[in-house]
């Protein structure tokens, strides 16, 4: 898989919602996620992430910072609490044209004794046209993602603090 070659955090950051994910190990998809690239003084930046609770039907927020950004390979490095990953966790943009879509992308190896695969598809709108979400998921397709592995985060009826 190839990222975008000159990444820039400039034009995206704001927020973005997620249209469609890999699912996460516990194979349910929380309703109305976004997440929120948000720049700090001095070009730092930190990321903010909204989901709907299933259970609860709260609003779950998390705020990580982005420890370093290379643009020349289209990644950035995500601060985690997480002690398996000290320093941090590695993300791709594999494709965004950074006013309708995004295609972002994280793996790890564990041990070589199994492989994490995490990809996300996400829009500028919560509600996107049919034309953005093809667009986005023939990039998906071509970055070498599996559309067809990927789950729908419903959108629908969802609270405006997520």
């Amino acid at each position: 898989m190839t990222a975008v070659a000159d990444l820039d955090m400039e034009r995206f950051k704001g927020k973005w919602y997620t249209h469609s994910l890999y699912p996460p190990l516990s194979l349910k998809v929380p309703k109305c996620q976004s997440t929120e690239f948000v720049e700090k003084a001095g070009h730092h930046f930190i990321v903010k992430a909204r989901e709907l609770s299933g259970q609860t039907g709260t609003v779950r927020f998390r705020k990580a910072p982005i420890l370093k950004v290379e643009p020349k390979y289209g990644r950035y490095v995500l601060g985690t609490k997480n002690p398996a990953f000290p320093e941090g966790v590695l993300l791709y943009v594999l494709d965004t044209d950074y006013t309708n879509f995004a295609i972002r992308f994280m793996c790890f190896d564990s041990s070589h004794i199994f492989s994490f695969h995490w990809a996300v598809i996400q829009t500028r709108k919560r509600l996107p046209s049919a034309q953005v979400i093809y667009m986005a998921q023939y990039y998906a397709n071509r970055a070498g993602l599996m559309i067809s592995d990927m789950s729908k985060v419903h959108q629908e009826s969802c609270p405006p603090d997520t």
